[in-house]
C-alpha cells in the first residue's frame, strides 16, 4: 500500500533532542547554527500520511517504509523416521520447544501466529495425548526435545497431561488438546494440527520469547518410529505504525463524534419542530373530536328522548288496549256461579240453589232428571229424590267433604 512521505520539521536544543526523541525513525541532521551561544539543530523526521487503515490492499504496492511496517519471523523443527529410529534421548513423555524470533524492535506488537504440526508414529502400543501451546515468556526454554516427566518451568505442577500454563511465568496465546488414535502394527497413524491465532499483544520486555511447545504422552515400543514436522510463523507490527494508526483512528473517531453530534443536534431540532407540529395537529384534532363528540351526544340525547317518548306512548297504548279488552271481557262473561257449599254445610233438603245445581249437573252428565219434580234429600253419599229413583253423588256435584 503506497503512502506519501511528508517532512516534519522539529527544532530543539541538541541535548534535549537526543534524550526526548520518541520516534523510532532515524532523524536526519539538516543544519546547525549558533543562536545566542547555543547550538540549535534542525532535524527532519519522515511522517507517513495515514489512509483509511493499514494494509487493506492486496497485492500491496510496497515501498521501503511500508515494507518495514510489518516484520515476519519463523521457527521450524523436522525429524524424519530415519533419525527418529536412532533417537534414544526421549521416553514416552516428551516435549518439543520451537522458538520463534522476536524482532529487535521497540515494543513490537504480535499481530498473528500461524503454525502447522504433523506428527506420525508406527508400531506403537496405545493412543497418545497431545498438547500444543503457543506462549510468550521471558523464561529461556530449551530449543530441543526434552523429557516431559518434569514439566517445564512455564507450566503448573502436574503429574500428567494436560498441563496448565502458569500465568505468572508465561502468557498462553492458544492451546490445542487432542488424542491421537494409534492402531499399532506397521501402519502409520497421523496427527495434523494447524491454527491461526491473532493475539494482538504488545511486547515491552526485550527478553520475551515466543514459543510453540509440543507435548506428547504416548506408549512406544522398541520398533516405534516417529515423524515430526513443525512450522511456525509470526507477524509483528512496529509500534510507530500502531501509534500512527491509533492517532488516525482517534482523529476519525473525533470527526465521527463531531459529525454525529451535529447530526444529533440537527435531529433534535428537527424532532422538536416535528413534535411541536404534531402537538398542534393533535390539539386541533382533539378540538374536532370534542366537537364531534358533543354533536354526537346531542344527537344521542335527542334520540333517547324520542325513544323514551315513543316507548311511553307504546306502553300507554298497550295499557289502554288491555284495559279495554278487560272491560269487554267482563261485559260478555256470565256472572260467576255461586259457590258450592261443602258436604258438611249442605242443607238436609236441597234448597233452590242446590236444586238448580243438581238439575244442571244431571243434564251435563246425561242423567235422567226426576220427572215428578220431587225434592232431593241429603244422604251420606249425595242427594236422592224423595221418590227414591234418582240419585246424584257429592263428587258429581263437585262438593267437597
Amino acid at each position: 500500500m503506497c503512502q506519501k512521505t511528508h517532512q516534519a520539521q522539529f527544532i530543539a536544543a541538541a541535548p534535549f533532542a537526543m534524550t526526548q526523541c520518541a520516534c523510532a525513525t532515524t532523524p536526519v541532521l539538516m543544519s546547525a547554527a549558533q543562536a545566542g551561544g547555543q547550538t540549535v539543530v534542525s532535524r527532519s523526521f519522515p511522517v507517513l500520511a495515514a489512509k483509511d487503515g493499514s494494509f487493506v490492499d492486496y497485492p500491496p504496492a510496497y515501498t521501503a517504509d511500508v515494507d518495514e511496517a510489518l516484520v515476519h519471523t519463523y521457527g521450524s523443527f523436522h525429524e524424519e523416521p530415519a533419525v527418529a529410529l536412532l533417537n534414544t534421548r526421549r521416553d514416552d513423555n516428551w516435549t518439543l520447544c520451537v522458538p520463534v524470533t522476536v524482532p529487535a524492535l521497540r515494543n513490537p506488537t504480535l499481530l498473528s501466529v500461524n503454525y502447522m504440526v504433523k506428527y506420525a508414529t508406527t508400531a506403537d502400543a496405545g493412543n497418545a495425548t497431545i498438547q500444543t501451546d503457543v506462549m510468550l515468556s521471558t523464561a529461556a526454554l530449551p530449543a530441543e526435545i526434552v523429557s516431559a516427566r518434569a514439566p517445564l518451568a512455564v507450566y503448573r505442577a502436574s503429574s500428567s497431561a494436560p498441563r496448565m500454563v502458569d500465568q505468572a511465568a508465561a502468557v498462553c496465546l492458544a492451546t490445542s488438546l487432542a488424542v491421537k488414535s494409534n492402531a499399532g502394527g506397521e501402519e502409520w497413524s497421523h496427527y495434523v494440527d494447524t491454527q491461526h491465532v491473532a493475539p494482538n499483544v504488545r511486547v515491552r520486555d526485550s527478553a520475551t520469547q515466543l514459543y510453540l511447545v509440543f507435548t506428547v504422552e504416548e506408549h512406544s515400543t522398541l520398533r516405534t518410529a516417529r515423524s515430526l514436522s513443525v512450522e511456525v510463523s509470526a507477524t509483528w507490527q512496529k509500534e510507530e505504525v500502531e501509534l500512527k494508526a491509533r492517532a488516525e483512528a482517534e482523529r476519525k473517531a473525533k470527526e465521527a463524534a463531531d459529525k454525529e453530534a451535529q447530526l444529533l443536534a440537527e435531529k433534535k431540532a428537527r424532532e422538536a419542530e416535528e413534535k411541536q407540529a404534531r402537538e398542534e395537529e393533535r390539539a386541533w384534532r382533539e378540538e374536532e373530536r370534542q366537537a364531534r363528540k358533543a354533536e354526537a351526544k346531542e344527537r344521542e340525547d335527542a334520540k333517547q328522548a324520542r325513544d323514551a317518548e315513543q316507548k311511553w306512548k307504546e306502553e300507554m297504548r298497550v295499557q289502554w288496549a288491555e284495559m279495554r279488552k278487560t272491560i269487554e271481557t267482563m261485559a260478555t262473561q256470565p256472572p260467576p256461579a255461586p259457590a258450592k257449599p261443602s258436604v258438611a254445610a249442605a242443607p238436609a233438603v236441597a234448597d233452590d240453589q242446590i236444586q238448580s245445581h243438581i238439575k244442571d249437573t244431571m243434564a251435563k252428565l246425561n242423567m235422567e232428571p226426576c220427572p215428578a219434580g220431587y225434592e232431593f234429600v241429603k244422604t251420606d253419599k249425595g242427594y236422592r229424590c224423595k221418590g227414591g229413583s234418582h240419585f246424584v253423588s257429592f263428587e258429581q256435584l263437585g262438593m267437597k267433604h
